[in-house]
């Protein structure tokens, strides 16, 4: 049966998955609903004081014209002075709690999304930019918290603020109210017009900045082939086209930003002048005293900023869904490695593996199967190493034992039990795997040998440095084994990080240890000296050797070659020597490169002097 690793499932673009990612935000927000509740009752507080502050200052200002008692104006000051304190107030805590609310969104989001990236399987990887997802990480959901803080408080409180204000002008003056009203209804009309393109252009602006942040990370992760290429130009010119794209996609932002504020701000604006003309005749007529009139002019006045700041927070709340569905695009991607509900449980592994008629091929675009028809039994304990020239499919073998990659079921067996009925907990902490790339994290140098265990204990730390030939080269770092090795483990040369990778899988004292041309960088009398102390690690254990030399491979109690993804030979090293196939051409291959490495500057091995 042939695997294949599944794409990832994301939404196209359009209304549909907007709404999916809005309902999947609403399941976030309904977690944080004692926040919210509180927030609305401390609104309903705020919007008590918005209303009352006018009718207060109409009441002062009409005591004055009737040369009230100075009393009755001390009172109504101190009660106006009294109302603003308290409406700040409960503005202070209405903001605290909504603001409060999208912090705590923020942060359930963003470690659901990490822990959701650290499922998926590494297909996902070679679809989707690093950079680009650390943006969505970072940037979207930042727009995302100002949706649901800034956002919300103004989407939700701003029309309670409007009704509240017409109420209350209504039972002063129904027909001034409704004439001064009519023009902040136009904000629908002004929304609409303008709400496609800030959605549209806020997505673009954001997918400009996923494309700058993956340069960076590219350009900063590659630092080395950039400077040995001479390549620092030609990088400052990619870079400056991606940081030019997203500047113009940002000027495109800015320029709709800008423009529905601007008509926005017309609208309260416009209810002065009806207020000035219609609200002066009523006054003139008798209807409305001076009190009044100014009751209504402070209430428009209010409203300017809450008007003005819709504008802008219209903007927020289309950035803020285009970042979710961004997240929402991750989220949705389904992992493809999972434990299945019928799984067998498994305390630890004994060892033994086997192959049946596996074929496997990265994708359902690619050309062909990275492995064909591959059949191989290992008996716990033994040993097995892998070879054959590059890109026939040595490492992919290696990365199917531990699931790193799907298996279709009846392909791959462990102890007899398929690899899909095994969960995964106990199936990755029965094996340690050594990659071709050894990845160190930057902390420590003990903290990197000890990475896979409950915790860091020196001695076990040193035992398996000792077993992977480090202990010497410990010696020599300033700090030894607390020495800091930085990203990627950059402080340490390439032999040191395959070397320190080795320790950190023989700390595990796994059952099946997977080593994937681990000493392609160390030398000769190096590797030899690891080899003396795998000899004895190796007692007991199931090991597999994906090997570059012979060498390396030689000891093995059975050894594979593979040629585009297929087995063409096997046997042990005598056999597989006295065949004369492809191993020894690979074997003669590995003497020649040997012979020219050391070959003097200018000199080919082999060639007349």
């Amino acid at each position: 049966m042939a695997s294949q690793m599944t794409a990832p499932v994301v939404h196209a673009s359009g209304d549909g998955s907007v709404r999916h990612a809005l309902r999947r935000l609403s399941i976030y927000v309904l977690r944080s609903w004692r926040y919210y509740a509180l927030w609305a009752v401390t609104t309903m507080g705020y919007i008590a004081g918005f209303v009352a502050v006018p009718m207060l200052t109409g009441d002062a200002v009409q005591a004055a014209v009737d040369k009230a008692p100075r009393e009755e104006l001390t009172f109504l000051c101190a009660s106006l002075f009294g109302v603003v304190l308290f409406r700040m107030v409960f503005r202070y805590y209405s903001r605290t709690m909504v603001f409060n609310a999208a912090r705590e969104v923020e942060y359930e989001m963003r470690n659901d999304l990490f822990a959701h990236m650290q499922r998926l399987p590494q297909s996902f990887y070679f679809k989707w930019r690093t950079g680009d997802l650390m943006s969505r990480c970072v940037n979207d959901l930042n727009a995302i918290r100002l949706l649901l803080g800034p956002g919300m408080l103004s989407v939700l409180q701003t029309p309670v603020l409007f009704i509240s204000v017409f109420i209350a002008m209504a039972a002063i003056n129904l027909k001034l109210a409704l004439l001064v009203m009519v023009p902040f209804p136009l904000f629908v009309l002004v929304a609409r017009v303008f709400g496609t393109q800030l959605h549209a252009r806020s997505l673009a602006t954001q997918v400009a900045l996923g494309d700058m942040s993956n340069q960076v990370q590219e350009a900063i992760a590659g630092i080395s082939v950039v400077k040995a290429y001479a390549m620092e130009e030609e990088q400052q010119l990619r870079f400056n086209k991606s940081a030019e794209d997203l500047l113009n996609h940002q000027l495109r932002l800015v320029r709709v930003n800008a423009g529905m504020p601007m008509i926005v701000g017309l609208l309260p604006a416009a209810a002065m002048c009806i207020l000035l003309v219609v609200g002066g005749s009523h006054y003139k007529a008798g209807e409305i005293n001076v009190g009044d009139f100014f009751t209504f002019a402070v209430f428009i006045f209010q409203l300017i900023f809450p008007t003005f700041i819709m504008g802008w927070v219209f903007a927020l709340v289309q950035r803020g869904a285009a970042a979710m569905q961004r997240i929402d695009e991750v989220l949705s991607v389904a992992p493809t490695i999972a434990d299945d509900p019928n799984a067998n449980p498994v305390d630890a592994l004994g060892g033994e593996i086997e192959f049946k008629n596996l074929s496997f091929r990265y994708g359902l675009d690619a050309a062909e199967n990275a492995l064909e028809d591959i059949s191989l039994h290992v008996p716990p304990g033994t040993s097995v190493g892998v070879v054959g020239p590059m890109g026939s499919g040595k490492s992919t073998l290696a990365s199917l034992i531990p699931r790193l990659y799907e298996v279709e079921p009846g392909d791959l067996f462990l102890d007899g039990v398929d690899v899909n009925q095994i969960p995964l907990a106990a199936l990755r902490s029965s094996i340690a795997m050594v990659p071709q790339d050894s990845f160190l994290f930057s902390m420590s140098l003990a903290d990197n040998i000890a990475y896979g265990l409950a915790e860091t204990d020196p001695d076990h730390v040193r035992i398996a440095a000792g077993r992977a030939q480090l202990e010497g080269d410990v010696r020599d770092l300033p700090n030894g084994y607390n020495t800091l090795v930085g990203e990627r483990g950059v402080m340490l040369s390439g032999g040191q990080r395959q070397r320190t990778a080795l320790a950190r899988a023989l700390a595990l004292n796994p059952s099946i240890l997977i080593l994937d041309d681990t000493l392609s960088s160390v030398d000769a009398q190096t590797e030899s000296a690891i080899q003396e102390q795998l000899r004895r690690v190796f007692v007991g254990l199931t090991v597999v050797v994906v090997a570059s030399r012979i060498s390396t491979v030689a000891e093995c109690d059975q050894i594979i070659v593979l040629d585009r993804g297929k087995i063409v030979e096997r046997g042990t090293h005598e056999e597989l020597t006295a065949l004369g196939g492809l191993y020894v051409l690979l074997k003669e291959q590995e003497v020649e490169d040997e012979r020219g490495a050391e070959a003097p500057d200018g000199e080919t091995a082999g060639a007349p002097a």
